[in-house]
C-alpha cells in the first residue's frame, strides 16, 4: 500500500495541470454494448452522456481558461456567476487570488452562462486536498430549466465526516472518454458514471474503479474541476472537486474534499448553498411492505457517526431486544400481530429482517460494519409465506416499529415505523402430506448436491443446528398443531423426523453417512406414531408445518418443503 501511495504522490505532481474526464472498467464498456476486440470498438458514451444530461447535473458546464475543464455554476448575483473548479484549471493558483484571465463557462448545450474577465479565487494551493478554485465571471444569463426557469442551486458538502464519504460517487463532467483496456475512445463530452471512494491519503479522495462491481468509473482526461457528488438527506450533494488521475489502465482518480474547504468556500460565494441549507423533512418517513415487495429503508447510518442496529418496539411481538456484534450473514426472523381484514381477527404473521453493511446482509440487531466506512445501516423486510404456513388466505395490514440506535452514540434513538398490507391468495403448495398409516418420504436431495444434507424445522424440539453422528436408531420429535375439523378444537401432536444415513435412521438434523454407502442417501421421512400421542381424541385433524433442508458442505444449498398433517382417529 505504502508502494502505491508513492506513485500517487508521483502522478498528483506530474499531471496537476491537466483536465480529466470519464473513464470506465472494461466490465461496463461490454455491459454498455462495447467489445475490447480493437477491430470492433463500439463507442457507448452516448448512454453514458444521457445520464449526464439528466436536469440535476444542469449546473455542470465546461470551463474555458487554462484549457478545457469542467465546472458548477454555483449561483449568480446581478454581474457575476461563481463556478466551482480546479485550481489547476485556472490562471494564478499559486495566490490566494488572479485578476487578468479571460474564462467562459458553457452548458453541453452551448447556451454561455458566463464569459468575460475573470476573478480567480483560490485556498492556498498545494496539490490535491486544496486543488479548488472559484471563478467570479461576469454574468450573460442564469442557467434555465426545460420551463424556464432559473435552475436551483447545488448543495456542497460542508461536514467533514471519512465515514460518509467513503462510499459510492457520481461522477459528471466533460471530457475525454475511454476504457483500462482500449484507452482514448472519445473525444470532449459531457458523461456520467459511478465510482467508489475508497481511501483518503494526504487530505486527498482516492477514487476506486473495480471491475465486475457497481463502481466502474474513474475521472480520466478533461474532467479536472468537476463535482463529485453524494447523498445527504435525500439530496445530491458535491463532495469533491476532480484533480488527477492515474492513467487508464489503473481506474484511480483523486479528488478535493470540498468540506475541507467549505468555509473558504463560504466567504467567496455569498449565495453559496450547503447541506445545512437542505429542508429538513420533519415527517417521519412511514415504509410499506407488502407481499409482493422487498421492502428497503434509508441507509440511517449517513446522518450519524458509527454504526446502528435495531430492536423490536410497537407491535413487534418476538424481536432482538439487545445489539450483537458478529459477521453480517444472517436473517432475522420476527413477528408481529396483523389484522385479517375479513375476519377482524388479528395473527402472528412472521417476517424477516436484514442491516445492511459493506460485506453484505445480516441480522437487523448486528451492530457490526465493514471497511470502508459504518455509512449504511439500511433495513431490509420481507414477507414469505412459507414462514406463515397456516394463515388463512386474505389481506392482513397493520403498524409496527423497531427502534434504531447506535453503538457509539448512546443518546442516539429513532424509530422506524412500517405499514404492513399483506395479501395471501392462495394456499401453499403442499410437498407430501402425513397420514396416521403412511409416512412422509422425501426424495435423496444427496444423489444432486455434493456432500450431505440436514433438515431443520421451528416446530423441531430442541437444538435445529446439524449433528454428526453414525449412530441410527434415533428420532427428533417434531411439535405440530392440528385442528379438529369436527369440533374446531386445536390439539398438539408429536411427529417423528428421521434421516437415512444409508445404513439406518437417525435425526433429522444428523447430517452423517455411512462409511460404506457414501453420501448418496439422506431422505427424509417423517412418522405419526399413537403411543407418541395417546391422549389424541377420535375426530379427523388437519395441520400443516414447514421443513427446510440445507447441505452441510455445499453450504449454498436450501430448499424448503411444506408439509400436510392429515390424521383420522377411529380409536
Amino acid at each position: 500500500m505504502c508502494k502505491t501511495h508513492k506513485i500517487v504522490v508521483l502522478f498528483i505532481c506530474l499531471l496537476s495541470f491537466n483536465g480529466y474526464s470519464i473513464g470506465i472498467n472494461d466490465s461496463k464498456y461490454i455491459e454498455l454494448g462495447g467489445s475490447l476486440d480493437p477491430a470492433l470498438v463500439n463507442n457507448v458514451s452516448s448512454k453514458l452522456h444521457l445520464q449526464a444530461n439528466q436536469q440535476k447535473y444542469n449546473y455542470v458546464g465546461l470551463v474555458i481558461g487554462r484549457g478545457y475543464c469542467s465546472g458548477t455554476w454555483l449561483g449568480s448575483d446581478r454581474q457575476y456567476s461563481y463556478i466551482l473548479t480546479a485550481a489547476h484549471c485556472l490562471y494564478g493558483y499559486h495566490k490566494d487570488q488572479h485578476q487578468g484571465q479571460y474564462v467562459s463557462f458553457k452548458l453541453y448545450d452551448g447556451t454561455i452562462i458566463s464569459s468575460g474577465i475573470s476573478t480567480n479565487y483560490f485556498n492556498k494551493y498545494t496539490g490535491c486536498s486544496s486543488d479548488i478554485a472559484v471563478a467570479k465571471i461576469p454574468k450573460i444569463t442564469d442557467p434555465l430549466d426545460k420551463n424556464g426557469n432559473v435552475i436551483k442551486q447545488p448543495y456542497i458538502d460542508n461536514h467533514f465526516n471519512s465515514d460518509l464519504l467513503l462510499d459510492a460517487i457520481n461522477l459528471t463532467g466533460f471530457g475525454i472518454f475511454g476504457s483500462r483496456s482500449l484507452g482514448q475512445l472519445g473525444w470532449l463530452g459531457k458523461r456520467s458514471g459511478t465510482g467508489q471512494l475508497r481511501f483518503l491519503y494526504q487530505d486527498c479522495l482516492i477514487n476506486h474503479a473495480i471491475e465486475n462491481t457497481p463502481s466502474w468509473a474513474f475521472a480520466s482526461p478533461g474532467d479536472s474541476g468537476s463535482a463529485i457528488w453524494q447523498q445527504r438527506k435525500g439530496t445530491d450533494v458535491a463532495v469533491g472537486i476532480s484533480s488527477w488521475w492515474f492513467g487508464w489502465q489503473y481506474g484511480y482518480s483523486g479528488h478535493a474534499p470540498i468540506a475541507l474547504n467549505s468555509s473558504w468556500l463560504q466567504s467567496i460565494v455569498p449565495m453559496l448553498k450547503t447541506v445545512d441549507d437542505i429542508p429538513s423533512d420533519t415527517e417521519e418517513p412511514i415504509f410499506l411492505l407488502t407481499e409482493k415487495n422487498i421492502l428497503e429503508t434509508d441507509p440511517l447510518e449517513k446522518n450519524i457517526r458509527g454504526s446502528i442496529y435495531y430492536l423490536k418496539s410497537n407491535n413487534v411481538i418476538h424481536g432482538p431486544t439487545r445489539y450483537i456484534w458478529r459477521y453480517p450473514n444472517a436473517t432475522t426472523l420476527f413477528s408481529t400481530k396483523l389484522i385479517h381484514q375479513q375476519t377482524s381477527i388479528a395473527y402472528l404473521v412472521w417476517l424477516q429482517g436484514q442491516r445492511k453493511t459493506h460485506c453484505g446482509w445480516g441480522k437487523i440487531n448486528n451492530s457490526a460494519w465493514c471497511n470502508p466506512a459504518a455509512n449504511l445501516g439500511q433495513l431490509k423486510l420481507q414477507f414469505d409465506q412459507k414462514d406463515n404456513p397456516n394463515l388463512p388466505i386474505g389481506r392482513y395490514s397493520g403498524e409496527f416499529t423497531f427502534s434504531a440506535k447506535s453503538l457509539y452514540n448512546r443518546n442516539y434513538n429513532d424509530t422506524v415505523t412500517i405499514n404492513a398490507d399483506i395479501t395471501i391468495n392462495e394456499a401453499l403448495p403442499i410437498d407430501g402430506t402425513i397420514t396416521a398409516e403412511s409416512p412422509f418420504i422425501s426424495e435423496r436431495f444427496e444423489r444432486t448436491i455434493h456432500g450431505t444434507v440436514y433438515y431443520q424445522s421451528p416446530n423441531k424440539i430442541g437444538a435445529n443446528r446439524p449433528q454428526w453422528s453414525r449412530r441410527t436408531g434415533m428420532y427428533s420429535k417434531i411439535n405440530v398443531d392440528v385442528k379438529n375439523n369436527q369440533t374446531g378444537a386445536i390439539k398438539n401432536i408429536i411427529l417423528r423426523g428421521e434421516r437415512y444415513l444409508g445404513c439406518g435412521w437417525s435425526m433429522m438434523n444428523n447430517a452423517a453417512y455411512c462409511r460404506k454407502t457414501g453420501p448418496i442417501y439422506g431422505e427424509l421421512r417423517i412418522s405419526f406414531i399413537a403411543d407418541d400421542n395417546p391422549k389424541l381424541d377420535i375426530g379427523e385433524y388437519k395441520g400443516s408445518f414447514p421443513i427446510t433442508v440445507r447441505g452441510l458442505h455445499y453450504r449454498h444449498f436450501k430448499h424448503d418443503l411444506r408439509l400436510n398433517v392429515h390424521l383420522n382417529i377411529t380409536e
